[in-house]
């Protein structure tokens, strides 16, 4: 059952994220997915719950990451590459599913269901900051908790749009060093940039 659960979602996901949610049928998701109708009402009561359901799973999958690094041990800049990487990783691996959030944030359509992602996006911005604190108690991060975890999540943002549209390899672990170094004071184990522009970092 949980296979053709996980079907459905991705076919849902596919359409979706191409045709949108109003030209999307349940007949083309369930030929789609390779199940019945009755097996898709199983599941999912209606196409809306199917999309609600759609978009928690896609929500949690990044707030289970973000809860497992958080307890994880380490320096907060390997934490956070941690986490950088693994959003790339399943951007990279799934690239429907972003287009599909991508779309529904902004190309919405008329008729298609409610969902509060802005409360999603600040749930996750707030677990971000929390584990950012940790940074400030052990003098790695010298920015604003909150600024912080903003700053990141769309800096991460255009380097996954930059992916969708172009095809470049931005999504790379190096990438996800980089990015993270732009947020933490240069080290001497701790630095992307060349060594003068670091030096002035520090003055």
């Amino acid at each position: 059952m949980k296979h053709a659960r996980n079907a459905i979602l991705s076919a849902a996901t596919r359409l979706f994220a191409h045709k949108g949610y109003a030209a999307s049928s349940i007949r083309e998701i369930c030929q789609a997915a390779g199940v019945t109708k009755p097996v898709l009402y199983y599941h999912f009561r209606s196409k809306e719950h199917l999309y609600q359901e759609l978009m928690l799973d896609l929500f949690n999958q990044t707030r289970k990451d973000l809860l497992r690094i958080s307890k994880m041990r380490g320096s907060l800049r390997e934490r956070l590459i941690l986490y950088v990487a693994s959003q790339f990783r399943r951007s990279k691996s799934d690239p429907d599913n972003v287009r599909f959030l991508f779309r529904m944030m902004f190309a919405p359509e008329e008729g298609y269901p409610y969902f509060n992602y802005v409360e999603e996006f600040e749930h996750e911005r707030r677990l971000i900051a929390g584990f950012l604190k940790d940074g400030i108690r052990t003098g790695e991060l010298l920015l604003d908790p909150d600024f912080a975890s903003t700053a990141l999540m769309g800096v991460m943002l255009v380097q996954i749009l930059e992916y969708l549209f172009t095809g470049r390899r931005t999504l790379t672990r190096r990438n996800a060093e980089r990015v993270v170094d732009l947020f933490l004071p240069p080290s001497r184990g701790n630095s992307s940039l060349p060594s003068g522009i670091a030096a002035r970092c520090q003055l």
